[in-house]
C-alpha cells in the first residue's frame, strides 16, 4: 500500500454556461449537455423561498433572516460551487394571517389580487384568476437571468402540492395551507373551487376532469412557458411528490407541444410522487417515472428496496439523467454518504438544505455536506464526464465512477484501504484523497502504477479518491 503526504490547495471558479439550451448529453445521457461537446453534472440546492417571500408558514430561515436575501442567496450558491437550484412555487399564501407572527403572507402570488371582490382568509384582496401579477413572472425572469450570469441552472417547479392539503392547523382561529390557497374559493373572486367532497383539501386540483381548471392551468404553464423562452438555463419539474401520473404526463407533452414552435425547448424533469386524490400517500413505482415521457427524473428513496435511502442506489443505467435528491429519500439528513454514493453511481444531486426551513439546525454539519456537494461538482468538471460510466467493478469499495485506464473517481464509506484496478502499468497517475469529514483534500501526488492494480491507504473515516491518467488533458496545481 502506498502512503503519501503531499497536500495541495485547489480553487475553484464556476464555469460560465455555454449558449445553449440545456438538453441530455447525447453519448452519455446520465448526464445533460449545453450544446458543446461536453457533459454537464448537476449539483445543487433547494430552499422554500427562492422566488416567493414567507413560504409554508416559516418565521425565520437561514440565520433567522424574515425573507431570503435574493443576492446573497446567489453568492452563497457560488460560494458553495453549486450549479443547480430546484425552484419551488408555492400556491397557498400560509395559514390564514396568523401565521407567522408578523403577520406576513406568501408573496407574491402567480394571480393578481383585485378590489371589491372581498376579503380572502389571509385578510387582504381576493385573487382574481383571470388576471397572472406580472410582479410574481418578472421576479421569475430576473432570478432565472441572475441564475444564469452566475453559472447556475435552476428547474422551475410549475406545481407543488403541499399548499392544497390540510395541514397542521395554525393560529386562531385555526387555519391550513389549504384555507391559504387561490384556488380556494374563499380566495378568488372567479367561484373557482377544487375541494369537490369537502374534506377540507384541495388536492383533487391534479385529478379534476373540470375544463375550467384545466384551462387555468395551462394558461398559466404557457404564461411561464413564454416568460422564460429565452433563457438556456431552464428547464420544467411538473409537481413535487404527485401522484396522479397520467396527469404530469399530459401536462409533459402540452409543454413539449406548446414550445415546438418556440425558439428554444427546454427538458421536462418528473419527479417521483406521491399526494393521491384523498390527499394520502402512494409512492409511485419507479418504471412510471423513468418511462415517462420527461426528459430526466427525481428518484424516490425506497425504488429498488430501499437502496436509495440506504446510500446504495444502483447504478444510473436508465438512459435519462436522474437526480438524487434528499427531498425525496432523506429529507433533514445531513449525511454526506448520499452526495458521494449518488454521485459515483452515475446520478445528478440536490440538497434538502433544512437550515433554510429551521435555522435551529445549523452546524458544521451542513456546512459539510454543502462543502461536499461543491466538491462533486468540482470532480464532475474536472472529468470527462461524456465518456465515464459508473464501473464499481473497478474499485474495491463498490463505489466508483471511470473512464477506464484513465480518470477515476472513488468513494470510501469506510475507514480500509481503497483498491482500483484496469489501470495502465507503468502509467503516470495525478491522485488526490478528500476527506469527506474534513471537507478538504489531505493527500495529493502523483504515482507510477507498478501494474493494473494499485491500493491507497485512506487515513481517514469516509474519503474520497481522484486519480487522473497524467498527460490526459487534466492541468494540475
Amino acid at each position: 500500500m502506498r502512503r503519501f503526504s503531499v497536500l495541495v490547495i485547489l480553487i475553484v471558479c464556476m464555469p460560465s454556461l455555454a449558449a445553449a439550451v440545456l438538453s441530455v448529453h447525447p453519448k452519455n445521457p446520465r448526464y445533460f449537455a449545453d450544446g458543446s461537446d461536453r457533459a454537464i453534472y448537476l449539483g445543487g440546492h433547494q430552499v422554500f423561498v427562492d422566488l416567493q417571500d414567507n413560504s409554508f408558514n416559516k418565521e425565520f430561515i437561514r440565520n433567522r433572516d424574515r425573507i431570503l436575501d435574493w443576492d446573497k442567496y446567489v453568492e452563497f450558491l457560488k460560494a458553495n460551487n453549486f450549479n443547480y437550484l430546484r425552484n419551488w412555487v408555492i400556491w397557498s399564501t400560509g395559514s390564514g394571517a396568523m401565521a407567522p407572527v408578523n403577520r406576513a403572507v406568501a408573496f407574491p402570488m402567480p394571480y393578481k389580487r383585485v378590489a371589491g371582490g372581498g376579503k380572502a382568509k389571509d385578510g387582504k384582496e381576493k385573487f382574481d384568476l383571470d388576471q397572472f401579477d406580472d410582479v410574481f413572472f418578472q421576479r421569475m425572469r430576473k432570478r432565472c437571468e441572475d441564475l444564469e450570469q452566475a453559472g447556475v441552472y435552476v428547474s422551475i417547479m410549475l406545481f407543488e402540492v403541499y399548499g392544497f392539503l390540510g395541514g397542521e392547523p395554525v393560529g386562531d382561529p385555526p387555519q391550513t395551507l389549504w384555507d391559504g390557497n387561490v384556488f380556494n374559493e374563499a380566495n378568488n373572486i372567479n367561484g373557482v373551487d377544487v375541494d369537490y367532497d369537502g374534506n377540507g383539501k384541495g388536492i383533487e386540483f391534479f385529478y379534476t376532469e373540470d375544463q375550467r381548471v384545466l384551462q387555468l392551468q395551462k394558461e398559466y404553464v404557457k404564461k411561464i412557458l413564454d416568460t422564460l423562452n429565452h433563457l438556456d438555463n431552464v428547464f420544467y419539474e411538473i409537481a413535487n411528490e404527485l401522484y396522479a401520473p397520467q396527469w404530469q404526463y399530459e401536462m409533459i407533452e402540452f409543454i413539449k407541444r406548446y414550445e415546438e414552435a418556440k425558439p428554444r425547448q427546454h427538458l421536462v424533469l418528473m419527479s417521483a410522487g406521491g399526494r393521491t386524490r384523498t390527499g394520502g400517500w402512494k409512492q409511485m413505482d419507479r418504471d412510471p417515472v423513468v418511462n415517462s415521457p420527461a426528459d430526466c427524473f427525481a428518484a424516490a428513496g425506497s425504488w429498488q428496496a430501499g437502496r436509495y435511502k440506504k446510500k446504495d442506489p444502483p447504478a444510473n443505467d436508465s438512459g435519462k439523467p436522474g437526480i438524487v435528491d434528499t427531498d425525496h429519500g432523506a429529507a433533514g439528513s445531513s449525511d454526506v454518504g448520499y452526495v458521494w454514493s449518488a454521485f459515483t453511481r452515475g446520478y445528478n444531486f440536490n440538497l434538502y438544505d433544512k437550515p433554510f426551513e429551521n435555522p435551529d439546525a445549523e452546524g458544521p454539519e451542513w456546512r459539510r455536506v454543502r462543502s461536499n456537494v461543491g466538491k462533486t461538482v468540482e470532480y464532475a468538471n474536472k472529468l470527462d464526464l461524456a465518456n465515464v460510466t459508473p464501473r464499481d467493478d473497478l474499485a474495491s469499495t463498490g463505489f466508483c465512477l471511470a473512464k477506464p485506464g484513465y480518470q477515476y473517481v472513488v468513494y470510501q464509506p469506510g475507514d480500509g484501504p481503497i483498491t482500483v484496478s484496469d489501470l495502465r502499468a507503468g502509467a503516470s497517475y495525478y491522485f488526490e484523497l478528500y476527506d469527506t469529514g474534513q471537507s478538504k483534500v489531505v493527500t495529493s501526488g502523483r504515482i507510477q502504477a507498478s501494474g493494473s492494480t494499485e491500493s491507497f491507504k485512506s487515513t481517514c473515516k469516509g474519503s474520497v479518491l481522484y486519480l487522473n491518467l497524467s498527460g490526459s488533458g487534466e492541468s494540475y496545481p
